[in-house]
């Protein structure tokens, strides 16, 4: 969808280059002109994007491209096609969040910023299990991008809460919103913190204890006035009695606790360098029991349910199957068997129905004694049939 920008008496258009990114040929000529957010010239059309990292520092400066040059490449054709499937589509989202958090001072930033939120909750009322799988499948490598996965993850978990919860439009896009950037302000902190393992200096200590108040001045510098939105990112540290930072607030807002809880549990589930990750289903566990039975905690469960999507499981017939779909019950989930009762990977996963005694879970199998690759295209490109 593209943004428009006022020249004088001209209307421009531009289409966030994070888009197209993928039709990007390395030693090819650009097919469009790349401009900034106020549609100062970057690259004209023809000229040639050397290789991958180019294109990648293009992205990461939150470039754009111009829709009257891409409309003339005829890429506008093409433009649909690159994103058919959800993991595409959420490397995408993880990108562009990437170029938005390290850009608030940006001209487009509230923009851009709405428009992504408005991608997040599409994705998650559509396609929950597959969100909730791809979060906890998600490739932790690339350390170095903690802070920038750790936002996207806890802003669709919090799209699907609220939806679940109820809540209006309007709140989901406030606590989503919360969720994208209440760490914007220590982003590439928290990436470096994880990839190194080691402990933050003094310094760091005392930044990470500001961020919540950092990131909302951020915010508001930029023009949000979204009060719920702002006081939710200021106090997701805090806690109910006055046990949490920056002000050890009494009474935080409801939003916040949701955010705070979401914030926990994914960080929980993600590895640092030296320490790797608590699975979902116990770390889900350990937030509800360290919550006192918080009904925000509650409803997590009830929505990733014991075996959440993404979870590897032993099924009572010796087959080892992941888990696709939350099922009827917190104990029944849908799954799809990778590797069979003799210990071989499959080429084409089998569904199974775990409500069946014959295909009930016996238990969690570590991620360690998996060595399968499992494509969430396949698990769910097509309608699955349960058997």
């Amino acid at each position: 969808m593209p943004f428009l920008l006022a020249q004088g008496s001209d209307t421009m258009q531009l289409i966030p280059f994070d888009e197209v990114r993928l039709q990007v040929i390395p030693g090819a000529a650009l097919a469009w002109d790349v401009r900034t957010a106020s549609g100062e010239l970057l690259l004209a059309r023809g000229q040639v994007v050397s290789d991958l990292a180019m294109a990648d520092a293009l992205q990461a400066r939150g470039a754009f491209v111009d829709v009257a040059t891409y409309g003339q490449s005829g890429a506008e054709e093409s433009h649909d096609s690159y994103e058919d499937t959800l993991p595409d589509r959420w490397l995408t989202l993880e990108a562009r969040i990437g170029g938005l958090l390290r850009a608030p001072q940006d001209g487009m930033f509230l923009a851009r910023l709405r428009q992504t939120l408005a991608g997040v909750v599409s994705t998650a009322q559509q396609h929950s299990d597959e969100l909730i799988y791809l979060i906890l499948r998600h490739d932790h490598s690339r350390l170095h991008n903690y802070g920038v996965a750790h936002a996207l993850h806890c802003a669709a978990l919090c799209a699907v809460l609220a939806q679940r919860i109820g809540w209006s439009g309007t709140r989901c896009v406030s606590l989503v919103g919360a969720a994208l950037t209440m760490n914007m302000s220590i982003v590439d902190l928290q990436g470096r913190l994880a990839a190194e393992g080691i402990a933050p200096t003094d310094a760091e200590r005392a930044e990470i204890e500001q961020h919540p108040l950092a990131s909302a001045r951020q915010l508001r510098a930029a023009g949000l006035n979204d009060a719920e939105w702002l006081l939710a990112v200021e106090q997701h540290h805090e806690v109910l009695g006055g046990g949490g930072y920056p002000h050890r607030v009494e009474g935080p807002t409801e939003m916040s606790q949701l955010l705070r809880l979401v914030d926990i549990f994914t960080a929980k589930h993600s590895p640092r360098t030296g320490r790797g990750p608590l699975p979902a289903h116990q770390a889900a566990r350990e937030l509800f029991l360290q919550s006192r039975n918080d009904p925000f905690a509650s409803i997590l469960i009830k929505e990733l349910g014991i075996y959440p999507p993404g979870c590897f499981v032993l099924l009572a017939n010796g087959e080892t199957a992941v888990v696709t779909h939350v099922g009827e019950t917190a104990r029944t989930p849908k799954v799809a068997v990778v590797i069979n009762r003799s210990g071989e990977a499959l080429m084409q996963p089998l569904r199974r129905d775990t409500a069946l005694a014959g295909f009930a879970i016996q238990k969690t199998v570590p991620d360690r004694l998996v060595r399968v690759s499992v494509s969430s295209d396949v698990l769910y490109g097509r309608r699955p049939t349960y058997i």
